[in-house]
């Protein structure tokens, strides 16, 4: 018997919790060397949430699709020079999973070219952000900003907050790295910031680095884990439990899986 708990206070807002009656959880059980463990039931797992004893009301498989977005400032710092960049895309792509069109997206690295103008960071991950809180089809999503300290960048108070939500309530995965540069300005501090705290925020990883020959081998470390965590998250059960009649507005959930293996839960799906 396994178990596990998270402080949902940590991963989600708590109005928003708390308002519910019915709370969703994923969980993963795989064997010790990573494999999935297959055939878990509804009886096989057991959720408490602040210690109270709840009742598990479905349990589904969930096969979903991980939906990665790949934003790319081609200004100065990532471009000069401009292999290590396509390579380290090429090299990013490649490892994908299968069913993802693989060729089509190397295929259109070619039309990265170089461009003069500053990158727009805050409003690329804004817009990034949107098309997930539009999209219905189930999915996992990932967002992977390839950035630079280029420019200026000033981010209103409003703006900034809902970024910040919508990566909480979609689950979205976010990958930063930031390339310093000539021409650099102190708009870099900001870029560094934001990518700071929205890779802390979801569980992604943040890079800052000097020289543009580091992407060549970055972006594949980072397609790996995207990789890895892709593998993970197709083979998940999706808990719904009924909630303590006095909610707590920063619940604690635990959940005790009564089968041999490793567990892992989020509330999103979105495992490490």
């Amino acid at each position: 018997m396994f178990a596990v708990s998270l402080a949902v206070a940590l991963v989600a807002g708590s109005v928003s919790v708390s308002a519910q009656k019915q709370q969703q959880i994923f969980i993963s059980l795989t064997t010790p060397d990573g494999k999935p463990v297959e055939g878990l039931q509804a009886g096989d797992v057991s959720i408490t949430e602040n210690d109270v004893n709840c009742k598990v009301v479905k349990l589904e498989a969930v096969d979903w699709p991980t939906k990665l977005q790949v934003l790319v400032d081609n200004g100065r710092p990532n471009t000069t020079p401009i292999n290590p960049l396509r390579d380290g895309l090429k090299a990013l792509f490649e490892l994908m999973p299968e069913g993802t069109e693989k060729q089509k997206l190397i295929d259109g690295i070619a039309l990265v070219a170089p461009d003069g103008g500053a990158g727009m960071f805050f409003d690329a991950l804004s817009e990034a952000a949107e098309r997930v809180a539009k999209d219905k089809v189930p999915g996992f999503p990932v967002i992977l900003m390839v950035g630079s300290d280029f420019g200026q960048v000033k981010v209103l108070d409003q703006p900034y907050l809902k970024l910040q939500q919508t990566i909480i309530d979609k689950g979205i995965t976010t990958h930063v790295t930031v390339t310093s540069g000539s021409g650099g300005t102190a708009g870099g501090q900001a870029q560094t910031e934001i990518g700071l705290n929205v890779t802390k925020m979801s569980g992604g990883r943040y890079e800052g680095i000097t020289a543009p020959s580091r992407l060549s081998t970055l972006l594949p470390e980072i397609g790996k884990k995207i990789a890895a965590s892709a593998e993970k998250q197709r083979h998940q059960y999706r808990i719904t439990y009924e909630r303590p009649d006095k909610p707590a507005a920063q619940p604690s959930i635990g959940a005790t899986v009564r089968k041999e293996g490793v567990v892992q839960m989020s509330l999103r799906g979105n495992l490490p």
